[in-house]
């Protein structure tokens, strides 16, 4: 297998690993908060394995730097927070599409770092975006607490600190090895949320539900992360970008076939529109 093929084989498992996510806010019978803490636990003890195991470091430069790092990592655990919610309080497709909302969020925050202008078809972009959000949740406006609605605003929020910790780790540390970031964001998430997990809860869970959890932390985080870094030092950024954006169609397949979740129509349209307007960002930028 040529070197190409082998990339792109291994971006492919990242987008289906990652895709699994959803699948897990369901089935781990845990809140948000509590899957965040324990996945990144499972998530630095793999990573910590594997960086010992290869004889990398795994040590940052200076106090500045975990300062940084760690502040990243608070964001990061705040995106997982928002977007598991998201799917436990509607549908894993709600929750999904509304990530998808990220690439059109980074868009419009990026000249607050890069110093650029803001272009005309970026801000009809955002309109289009919006049209996808509105097309997702026209029939539950009249209820602002509807599970629809709810979902959609967690999963907005979610993409919004997903593009801001992109932003920050591009901006601020492109020098540090994508593993090396991901090990101490998970840490940072651990340390954080070590007081709010809801311990009576996990000394119920039963051995299925552990395993389920195992998988999450050391499958779709640690491994898939791994696996999407390797890819983005070997593919070409057209390539990354169309093929991450089959990640919600993955998703909501996985819930359609092992959830039952079968998504309405003003849902497919909302979120064929934002997945789009995703494909056609990530490919003008890769350009």
């Amino acid at each position: 297998m040529t070197q190409s093929k082998h990339s792109m084989s291994v971006l492919y498992a990242a987008v289906f690993l990652l895709a699994l996510n959803g699948l897990f806010s369901k089935l781990i019978p845990l809140d948000a908060t509590s899957i965040t803490q324990l996945r990144s636990v499972l998530a630095a003890i793999t990573l910590l394995v594997f960086a010992v195991a290869r004889k990398r470091t795994y040590r940052l430069n200076n106090r500045r730097e975990y300062a940084g790092v760690y502040l990243i990592g608070v964001i990061l655990g705040l995106h997982w927070i928002s977007f598991f919610h998201s799917m436990q309080v509607s549908t894993v497709a709600i929750g999904m599409l509304s990530l998808f909302t990220y690439p059109m969020i980074t868009v419009l925050l990026e000249p607050f770092f890069s110093k650029q202008k803001l272009h005309g078809d970026n801000i009809v972009a955002a309109f289009v975006v919006l049209l996808g959000v509105f097309m997702m949740v026209k029939n539950d406006l009249h209820a602002l607490h509807s599970e629809m609605v709810q979902g959609v605003l967690w999963g907005v929020l979610s993409a919004f600190l997903f593009a801001l910790r992109n932003i920050l780790q591009k901006y601020y540390y492109p020098g540090v090895p994508a593993e090396r970031l991901m090990l101490h964001q998970v840490i940072a998430i651990g340390l954080m949320l070590f007081i709010f997990v809801d311990y009576p809860a996990v000394a119920q869970l039963n051995v299925k539900d552990v395993m389920t959890l195992i998988l999450l932390g050391v499958i779709s985080t640690a491994m898939a992360h791994t696996l999407l870094s390797y890819s983005l030092k070997h593919l070409p950024a057209k390539s990354i970008a169309m093929i991450s954006c089959l990640q919600p169609f993955f998703a909501v397949l996985f819930a359609w076939l092992v959830l039952n979740e079968q998504p309405v129509m003003s849902v497919l349209l909302g979120g064929a529109i934002i997945v789009s307007v995703a494909v056609y960002e990530s490919l003008k930028k890769s350009r």
